[in-house]
């Protein structure tokens, strides 16, 4: 583990700040990945935003095999960077912005009510619907793919916020192995793909909210979770004006952007 967490984790949010490249700490072990996790908890703190909630990562099992791991990752999403979908982000807010489609849980009254380990029928109960989402993703440049997963970790998985589509529908309702996603960049169709959730959402938030209470981590109403993007990451082009996805009965969510 290196030396001393909270100057690295305080330099790693001056550099978020100012869009410069990060200098990702190194030696920070494999799974549990409890020092990724107490950097996040530094770099976090660091930032000083509140957490809006938390995003699943490495929960499809390509990604899985790949890291050699059996369960997910989890990260937080800054409150400041929670947008209604229709918003306009300005371009030099982001060093290279990309796009995950994915579904997003809002959690109800009940789930201060739930301790210890959480199953996924309780997961579902105390989830107040299900919206259609983009997760704002800033990684300067880093190939997940190429980093120690400990590393995107300590990094908060890189999340630079996620756009929020409105209405959404009742857990219930959802017909996951029929869920048709759409990605459209500028007009044009970039992905599709039908039936593609990497993990089931119930089981998504179940596993999150276990490990939470597990580590006595701040779970409260209102709050989402961001469940694991349907499509392959979207690294957007510096030209690229307008972003749409459509997920059937869950809505659509966009964003534009500018100079």
């Amino acid at each position: 583990m290196i030396l001393d967490i909270e100057t690295a984790a305080t330099a790693m949010a001056a550099a978020r700040r100012d869009l410069a490249p990060y200098d990702l700490p190194q030696g920070l072990g494999s799974a549990p990945f409890a020092d990724g996790y107490a950097f996040q908890d530094a770099y976090v703190a660091a930032i000083g935003a509140p957490v809006a909630g938390y995003k699943l990562a490495v929960n499809g099992k390509p990604q899985q095999a790949h890291f050699g791991v059996s369960e997910p990752a989890w990260a937080r999403v800054l409150a400041p960077e929670v947008h209604p979908s229709g918003v306009v982000l300005p371009k030099g807010a982001f060093g290279e912005l990309c796009i995950e489609a994915e579904i997003t849980a809002i959690l109800g009254q009940g789930v201060t009510e739930l301790t210890g380990v959480v199953t996924p029928e309780q997961a579902k109960g105390v989830i107040e619907s299900l919206r259609a989402s983009i997760e704002l993703i800033d990684q300067r440049g880093v190939s997940i793919a190429g980093l120690e997963l400990g590393q995107a970790i300590a990094a908060n998985v890189f999340n630079a916020g996620c756009v929020l589509g409105e209405g959404g529908i009742a857990p219930e309702a959802l017909e996951l192995e029929h869920l048709h996603v759409t990605l459209t960049v500028d007009g044009e169709v970039a992905g599709e793909a039908t039936g593609a959730a990497p993990q089931d959402p119930f089981e998504a938030v179940a596993w999150l909210l276990s490990t939470l209470n597990a580590r006595g981590t701040e779970v409260a109403p209102g709050m989402l979770v961001m469940c694991g993007t349907h499509l392959p990451l979207k690294v957007l082009d510096p030209g690229v004006t307008r972003v749409e996805v459509g997920m059937g009965p869950l809505g659509s969510v966009a964003f534009s952007r500018r100079e």
